[in-house]
C-alpha cells in the first residue's frame, strides 16, 4: 500500500447512497439505531405503474428506476446485450498481441495476483485462460504479512533470477507501481497491468494499462472489480483470430463468470450495469459448478451462524448473500491467516482429494479467523470499559492495539467496535518491524483526510496509509504510535460534532400487514443480485404485538419470536421471525408487548415446508 493511495486490502464498510429528503425516525429516547425511512413516492408515479404492488414502485424510486425501459433493463440483463466489447478497452488490442507473442516465442508468463478474494480469482481467471490458449504460466501471490501489497522486492528478485520469464501480467494491483515497473523493464520484462484501482497522474511506463479508471479510457463501464477487468482480457483473447484456431468451444469463458461473481461481491462494488450482469450470470454458473473445489466448499457448514441452513447446501439456493457470507470470508481467511495460495489451490484444482483436503484447511483458517477476532474483540472491550471508568464516558474515538494482534484481521475488528459503539475505531498490531493497522470511520468523519492531517502535523509520522472515507488502514514506527494516538484524538475532537449521531438504518419502504405475502416475496427475489448500489430491501412494519420470544443458538445470541398483527378487515396473522445477534433486545420484547420491526423478508424452508419468515434488523418499542 502506497502512501496516500488507496489500500486495497482494506475492505471498505457497506454503505447505501441515501436520499437527502428521508423522514428520519429516531428510536426511543434517541437511543439505538436512528430509522431513516426513504422519501415516500409520489402518487404521480405510482399512476404510471398502476399494475405494480407500491412497495415494489418505492423501492423503483429508491433504486432510481424511473422508466419501464430502466426497470426492463434492472430486471432482465441480457448477457449478449448488456455486456461491453472487450476491445473498448484503450491498451487491450496492444495486450492480446503481446500476450500471444509470448505464447508462440514459449515465453513463460507469470501472472502476479492480490491476496484478497478479487485478486485470488482474477488470477484463477487468467491463469486459467492462458493455459486453455497454450501458454506456460506461473502464478505469483505475495504474502500479505511477509511482502504486503502489489509488486514486492522479493517477487522481482524472483522475476529477474527467472530468465524464461518474459512477460508479468498483474492482476488487481500495478498501477501505482511505478518504480517497481520500471525496474522489470530495465531487466528485459515486459508487464501488462491489468486493475481497477486509481491509476496516478503519471502512470507506470507498462507495455499496456487494462484499467477502466484511467485518464482518457474509453471503455464505457467505469467499476468493475479486477476479476472483472480481467475476464475482459480473457473475453478479448478468446475472440482473437489465433484463439479461434484453437478450436475451444463457444461461451466457454461464461464459465469463468462463477470467479468474476464472487470478486464483485466480495471487492463490494456497485451491483448495477455490467457488474450485475456479471453476477446473475455467474451465479448460475456456481450453481452448476465444474469447480471440484468450490463444489467442496459449499458442501461444508461454515459456522454456527448457518446453523439453521441445510448442508449440503442445495445448488438452487446459491444466492449474493451466500457469496458474502459463506464463500468471499472463507477465500479472505486464507491471507489473513496464512497464505492466499491455498484459496487459489482450491478454486483450480480438479483433483477431488486435493479438493477436501484445501476446503477443509481453508474452513479451519476461517475458523480460526473467527476465533482472532472473538478474542480481539473481548480484549479490546475490556481496554475501552477501563477507559469508560476512568474517564466516566464513552470514547469518542478508538485507538487501540497489541504487538500480538493479527494485523491481518484487525480491520474486521475496527469495523465491529465502530458498529457497537458508534465511533471511528483505530486498530492495530505488530508486522514487519512496525505498527500496522485499519481504521473504519463513521459519517463526517473521513478516515484517510483524518490520517493525513495527523501526518502533516506530526512530521510524516506514517509510514504508509490510505484507503476510502470510511476505512483504511496505516504504517506508523512502534515509537512513534503514542504521538499518532494523540493526534487522532486531538483531530478528532476537531472533526467531530459535540454530541456523535447514533449510526442510521435505512428502511426502504413501511408496509402493513396484509401487504406482507408470498407474492411480495416472490418479487423481491427478482431484485437479485443484492450488493453495493441494490442492498437487500429493509421494510418497516408498526405496532405488532409479541406473541412468543425466545433466545436461541449456540450462545443464544439470537432472537426468535412470533408476532400477531391485525389486518385491515380485522382478521389477524402471524409472523415467524430471526433476529441474529439481536439478543439483547429481548428486555423490550415481553409477551404482549407491541413493537416496530425493521426487517428483510425471506423464504424460509426447514423439513420439507416452506413459510415466510421477518428476518429483523432493528427492533423498537411502538410508540
Amino acid at each position: 500500500m502506497k502512501k496516500g493511495t488507496t489500500a486495497s486490502d482494506i475492505t471498505p464498510l457497506s454503505s447505501t447512497t441515501e436520499n437527502d429528503s428521508m423522514i428520519v425516525c429516531s428510536t426511543e429516547n434517541g437511543e439505538g439505531k436512528r430509522w431513516k425511512l426513504s422519501e415516500k413516492i409520489s402518487e404521480d408515479f405510482v399512476l404510471q405503474f398502476p399494475e405494480q404492488l407500491r412497495t415494489i414502485l418505492q423501492l423503483f424510486h429508491n433504486r432510481g428506476l424511473k422508466t419501464q425501459r430502466e426497470i426492463d433493463e434492472f430486471f432482465d440483463a441480457e448477457y449478449s446485450a448488456d455486456v461491453h466489447d472487450p476491445y473498448l478497452f484503450l491498451d487491450m488490442e496492444k495486450a492480446v498481441g503481446r500476450i500471444w507473442e509470448a505464447i508462440e516465442k514459449k515465453q513463460k508468463i507469470l501472472v502476479y495476483g492480490d491476496y484478497d478474494a478479487d485478486g485470488i480469482c482474477s488470477s484463477v481467471i487468467l491463469s486459467t485462460t492462458l493455459k486453455k490458449l497454450g501458454a506456460e504460466v506461473e502464478v505469483y501471490i505475495p504474502d500479505r504479512f511477509k511482502e504486503g501489497y502489489g509488486l514486492q522486492e522479493k517477487a522481482l528478485a524472483e522475476i529477474i533470477a527467472d530468465a524464461r520469464i518474459g512477460l508479468v501480467i498483474t492482476v488487481d494491483c500495478g498501477v501505482t507501481d511505478v518504480k517497481e515497473v520500471d525496474y522489470l523493464n530495465a531487466h528485459g520484462r515486459d508487464v501488462i497491468i491489468v486493475d481497477h484501482h486509481l491509476v496516478p497522474p503519471i502512470p507506470p511506463a507498462a507495455y499496456a494499462i487494462i484499467d477502466p479508471k484511467r485518464e482518457g479510457e474509453t471503455y464505457p463501464f467505469k467499476t468493475l472489480c479486477a476479476a472483472g477487468v480481467t475476464f475482459k482480457v480473457a473475453c478479448a483473447l478468446l475472440q482473437s483470430e489465433k484463439a479461434k484456431q484453437l478450436e475451444i468451444p463457444e461461451g466457454w469463458e461464461k464459465w469463468l463468470l462463477d470467479m468474476v461473481a464472487i470478486a464483485s461481491v466480495a471487492d463490494m462494488v456497485p451491483l448495477v450495469g455490467e457488474s450485475r450482469t456479471f453476477v446473475k450470470y455467474g451465479l448460475i454458473v456456481i450453481r452448476k459448478t465444474q469447480r471440484v473445489g468450490l463444489r467442496t466448499l459449499l458442501c461444508l457448514r461454515p459456522s454456527r451462524a448457518f446453523e439453521h441452513m441445510t448442508f449440503p447446501l442445495p445448488a438452487e439456493a446459491v444466492t449474493a448473500e451466500t457469496i458474502a457470507f459463506m464463500i468471499a470470508p472463507r477465500i479472505n481467511a486464507t491471507s489473513r491467516m496464512d497464505h492466499a495460495t491455498v484459496s487459489f489451490e482450491l478454486l483450480i484444482t480438479e483433483d477431488e482429494e486435493k479438493a477436501q483436503r484445501f476446503a477443509e484447511r481453508v474452513e479451519e483458517l476461517n475458523t480460526s479467523r473467527r476465533k482472532t477476532i472473538d478474542q480481539i474483540l473481548k480484549e479490546a472491550e475490556k481496554m475501552i470499559e477501563v477507559e469508560i471508568q476512568a474517564s466516566g464516558k464513552q470514547p469518542r474515538i478508538i485507538v487501540l492495539g497489541k504487538e500480538e494482534w493479527a494485523v491481518g484481521v484487525v480491520g474486521l475488528a475496527a469495523g465491529r467496535l465502530t458498529d457497537k459503539y458508534g465511533v471511528p475505531s483505530f486498530i492495530y498490531g505488530m508486522a514487519k518491524g512496525s505498527l500496522k493497522g485499519s481504521c473504519r470511520g463513521i459519517e463526517g468523519f473521513n478516515v484517510v483526510e483524518v490520517m493525513r492531517a495527523c501526518n502533516d502535523k506530526g512530521g510524516d509520522i506514517l509510514i504508509e496509509f490510505g484507503g476510502h472515507a470510511v476505512a483504511g488502514g496505516f504504517a506508523v514506527a512502534e515509537k512513534d504510535m503514542e504521538k499518532f494516538s494523540a493526534l487522532l484524538h486531538e483531530e478528532g475532537e476537531r472533526v467531530l460534532p459535540e454530541k456523535i449521531p447514533a449510526p442510521s438504518l435505512l428502511v426502504e419502504a413501511e408496509v402493513a400487514s396484509h401487504e406482507v405475502t408470498w407474492e411480495l416475496c416472490d418479487l423481491l427475489a427478482r431484485f437479485e443480485p443484492y450488493g453495493q448500489g441494490n442492498k437487500k430491501p429493509t421494510l418497516l412494519l408498526r405496532n405488532a404485538m409479541v406473541a412468543s420470544v425466545r433466545l436461541v443458538g449456540e450462545k443464544e445470541g439470537h432472537l426468535k419470536m412470533m408476532l400477531k398483527a391485525t389486518n385491515e378487515d380485522g382478521t389477524v396473522k402471524f409472523f415467524n421471525c430471526i433476529g441474529f445477534g439481536l439478543s439483547a433486545h429481548m428486555q423490550i420484547c415481553d409477551i404482549g408487548a407491541c413493537v416496530d420491526v425493521v426487517f428483510e423478508l425471506d423464504a424460509n424452508e426447514w423439513n420439507g415446508t416452506k413459510e415466510l419468515q421477518l428476518k429483523l434488523k432493528d427492533i423498537r418499542k411502538s410508540l
